[in-house]
């Protein structure tokens, strides 16, 4: 059984984006991550073990509790204890928040190697067995209905579940995402999922079980994975105000693909040989792609470029950079060669990749 802190899931989450602020908050996060992996070298570690084994493990929750929240108050925090010879875990999740996916993975990447008495996560994997609890109430896995509304790269997915009934607040909908982590692993539904909704009366003909989502998000993922295993890019058309709109991105659009890139850089491109449609012609659409592929190797890594949205004459490339390094400003130099008018940049730190989710579809 897992037992650790867990948060209500937010179903969104506002941000102070003020650059000094965010800075400021990001160096506090990353001193207490530093604080809570030498409190567990020494000594807390052993502490854990010892009270895990001797069947007192919620002795340890207040002070692991309180080391976690100052890295951020809205992590979550589990250990589940050793089974079968394995190790124990403990699982530090953004519990379904994107903007916190980037601390969880930064608190990670600090832990110890994974040896014989402990491993450690930033993602909940499914779960054995067949209930979870949630408020002192069984769900079991058998009785939960979903209802899978199947787009291009994501699944919107209604939870039916008769123990939903009686729950107020926010909380059917924090138990309806937990049914859906502990059934398919948090990173297939961060992933894969787009909207979760909860309802506690039967569902109509469409709902299938809650044990058939798993091999859903499967085929989604196979679906949006080119042959050699990479993300596959995906072609959108749509109409806006100023003409047609065609899309190319990278699926997923999603911070756990890449949380280290917390800081969206968009590119305004203006191209001169304009179609009647709007979109770029045989002459503009070389240079386009040339400017992309330099832009991207000026990162060396520290970036990339997950979609361009191409409308009335311009081009919008969606850069995630790293926030810690110059990145965006060797993006604006690196631009300074284009000869088809000029390129205007717009930074804007979005650890949630919030700026492109018009075109999860």
């Amino acid at each position: 059984m897992a037992i650790g802190a867990a948060r209500p899931r937010q179903l969104s989450r506002s941000m102070d984006l003020s650059g000094v602020r965010i800075e400021t908050a990001r160096l506090r996060s990353e001193r207490a991550v530093a604080t809570f992996w030498r409190w567990w070298s020494e000594g807390g570690c052993r502490r854990t073990t010892a009270a895990i084994e001797s069947g007192h493990a919620r002795r340890v929750v207040p002070e692991i509790t309180s080391l976690i929240e100052a890295i951020d108050p809205g992590l979550s925090w589990e250990f589940v204890p050793a089974s079968e010879g394995g190790p124990h875990r403990l699982t530090v999740t953004a519990a379904g928040v994107p903007e916190l996916r980037g601390v969880a993975r930064r608190w990670l990447a600090q832990a110890p190697p994974d040896d014989s008495a402990w491993a450690y996560a930033d993602l909940r994997d499914p779960v054995s067995g067949c209930a979870m609890h949630f408020r002192d109430r069984r769900l079991g896995f058998d009785e939960a209905e979903v209802v899978v509304d199947v787009g291009l790269s994501r699944a919107d997915v209604t939870v039916h579940h008769p123990g939903f009934a009686g729950l107020v607040g926010s909380d059917p909908s924090i138990a309806a995402y937990l049914l859906l982590d502990a059934m398919c692993g948090e990173a297939a539904v961060e992933t894969w999922v787009g909207t979760i909704r909860s309802n506690a009366t039967a569902p109509g003909d469409d709902a299938v079980s809650l044990y058939a989502l798993p091999g859903i998000l499967r085929e989604i993922e196979q679906e949006n994975t080119d042959e050699a295993g990479e993300p596959a890019w995906q072609i959108l058309h749509g109409d806006t105000s100023a003409g047609p709109m065609v899309a190319v991105v990278r699926v997923p659009l999603v911070s756990l693909s890449a949380p280290e890139f917390d800081r969206h850089v968009a590119v305004h491109v203006p191209y001169t040989d304009v179609e009647d449609c709007g979109l770029p012609g045989s002459a503009s659409l070389p240079g386009l792609r040339d400017l992309e592929d330099h832009l991207v190797d000026r990162l060396e890594g520290t970036g990339e470029c997950v979609g361009a949205e191409s409308c009335n004459g311009r081009r919008l490339l969606h850069f995630y950079v790293d926030s810690t390094t110059p990145a965006h400003e060797q993006l604006r130099v690196a631009c300074s060669g284009w000869d088809q008018g000029e390129v205007t940049l717009t930074v804007t730190d979005d650890p949630g990749w919030r700026k492109v989710q018009h075109l999860r579809v």
